[in-house]
Formats: C-alpha cells, sequence, structure tokens
C-alpha cells in the first residue's frame, strides 16, 4: 500500500471513529437536531454505505448462498470494531471474513447511532433486515446475529419488533452484551440523580450536564429490560461469550469489574429458553477483544456447527 493511501485509509477510519463516538453520546440529540453527523443504520461494504438493491448487493457478496451472519458493534463503535489489531496473526480479518472463507456463509455488518434508544435501533434493525430480505438477489435460507455489547441488545430488541425475516434466525450470538445491565451506567444514573437531587444549585447543574448522556447510553443499565421484552422464538439459540480482566473468573476483579465494563452473568435464564442457552467465558480477555479474538472465533465455529438439535 503507498503512503498516500495509507493516510487517507487512517484520515478515513479517525474520523468514522470520531463521528461513532460522537453519535454514541449525543446521537439522540443530533437526530432531533436534523444534523447531518446522525448516523443512518445502514448495511457497510468495505468502508461505504451498502445499497439495498439486487445488483448493487450480488456485486458485494457474488458468491452468496443465502446464509446470512449479521454483525452489530457496540456503544460509541462502528463495524470496525470486528477487525483484528495490527499487531494480529489474523491482521484485518474479522469474525465474518473468516467465516466466509472457512464455511461459506455471507457476512454483513451494520453501521448505526448508538445513541439512539435500544427500543429505536431495534425497530429500525428490523425493517433493514427486511429490506435486505426482499432485495438480496439469492433467497436467504438463514440469519445468524452477531452483537457486541449494545449491540446484543439491539439485535435482541430487533427480535421483539419481529418481520418477516424472523423465523429464518437460527442463532443469536452475545459478546459482552449487558443483558442484566451495565454497571457503569448503573452507577451514572444513580449519580446524577443524587446531584440533581441536592439542594446547591452547582450539584443540581453538575447533574444536569452528567445526564445529557444519550438515551442508548441510559439503556444500557437496564439491560435486556430496555428492548421492550424478554421473549423471543423458542427455535432461536443464544450464544453468550464473556470475558474476564483477570485470568481467574472466580477472582474477586473478575466477579465485580467482569470484562472491565460488564459483569459475567450469573444465569442464562433471561436470554431465552434455558435449554438453548449456551455460555463460555474466556479469564483475561477484556471488552472490546471479545469481539476480535482467535480463541473466541474458534468457539464461534464450534458453536456454528451446532445442529438444530444441539
Amino acid at each position: 500500500m503507498n503512503a498516500g493511501k495509507h493516510r487517507v485509509d487512517r484520515f478515513t477510519h479517525w474520523t468514522t471513529a470520531g463521528v461513532s463516538i460522537l453519535n454514541g453520546a449525543v446521537g439522540d440529540y443530533l437526530v432531533r437536531r436534523n444534523n447531518s453527523l446522525a448516523i443512518d443504520m445502514a448495511f457497510v461494504h468495505r468502508g461505504r454505505g451498502l445499497t439495498l438493491e439486487k445488483d448493487a448487493l450480488r456485486a458485494a457478496y457474488p458468491d452468496s448462498d443465502g446464509h446470512l451472519c449479521i454483525f452489530l458493534h457496540g456503544l460509541c463503535c462502528s463495524e470496525s470494531s470486528w477487525q483484528f489489531p495490527d499487531h494480529d496473526a489474523a491482521a484485518g480479518k474479522t469474525y465474518g471474513s473468516l467465516l466466509h472463507d472457512e464455511m461459506g456463509v455471507t457476512s454483513l455488518f451494520v453501521r448505526y447511532n448508538t445513541g439512539l434508544s435500544i427500543a429505536e435501533n431495534g425497530r429500525r434493525l428490523a425493517r433493514l433486515l427486511d429490506a435486505l430480505l426482499g432485495a438480496f438477489p439469492v433467497p436467504v435460507r438463514e440469519i445468524v446475529l452477531f452483537g457486541h455489547s449494545m449491540g446484543g441488545l439491539v439485535a435482541r430488541s430487533a427480535a421483539v419488533a419481529g418481520g418477516a425475516w424472523l423465523p429464518l434466525v437460527s442463532k443469536m450470538f452475545y459478546f459482552g452484551t449487558p443483558h442484566e445491565g451495565a454497571d457503569l451506567a448503573k452507577i451514572a444514573h444513580t449519580t446524577a440523580a443524587i446531584l440533581d437531587a441536592m439542594p446547591s444549585r452547582v450539584s443540581r447543574l453538575i447533574g444536569g450536564i452528567f445526564d445529557m448522556r444519550s438515551e442508548g447510553i441510559k439503556d444500557l443499565r437496564e439491560g435486556l429490560g430496555a428492548t421492550g421484552s424478554q421473549s423471543d422464538a423458542q427455535s432461536i439459540r443464544h450464544y453468550l461469550v464473556a470475558g474476564t480482566l483477570a485470568d481467574d473468573p472466580q477472582h474477586p476483579i473478575s466477579r465485580v469489574l467482569g470484562d472491565g465494563l460488564v459483569r459475567v452473568p450469573d444465569t442464562p435464564e433471561y436470554a431465552g429458553n434455558a435449554s438453548r442457552v449456551r455460555t463460555v467465558v474466556f479469564p483475561g480477555l477484556h471488552h472490546m477483544a471479545l469481539a476480535h479474538d482467535m480463541d473466541v472465533y474458534r468457539q464461534i465455529k464450534d458453536w456454528m456447527r451446532e445442529g438444530a438439535d444441539a
């Protein structure tokens, strides 16, 4: 790669990262103000929004057999969060591209405004998946959803909204998803409420500023409760991937802090029919690394191969 193109790619990467962070922080405000920086939910292919038309989809995925994997990033992130880092042997790859190479599936990546409420993003995802279903150039046979952090809650919320796509979903994967609520979001909510209740004008002012965080961030304190329902189609199998900061999952740091942002779940029942839930914990793996780790990928691949009766 020549130096000029590398600089352009780096600039594009950091611009996308900056806009994604801004949307996570105040994305709902940007939408209300009709600001051009507000991200519209869309599938992204090679860094560009993908037009949901047969010719465009055929050009982007010429070898697709209709088995689709849909990837949803987390708060303040973009689809690049799924990429393995430059120092890794799989640098530039993603779980999606590896699954395509080894299993032939078609992987699509969603970019969305993480500052909007989880329920609103769920409704938008449901509509987007219906549009994809109507435009895809070959019959869609199966859909598998992958959600990192907030992305897992958005996927669950889309299932609540439903659509023609939902009966095609066989599996849902979650990576560091705060089904039970994120502790940091709960602390932020409590702190803002305490400051707002204090008699000092300065305290109330600080509390008001503190509470200006987006609806998406506020929703993280509720976890699954923010999706609108806790029920799913009973045929969907759920796969939960969690990490811990310490190498021992029973270490106090692991039990209290989990992967640094989300604690390891106590029970899997909240994810639907308990008999159709699998959970695995990767000690020593922090929150963001869950989206691009080779050991996690090997577990994904094993689970992808499970039959309908697994």
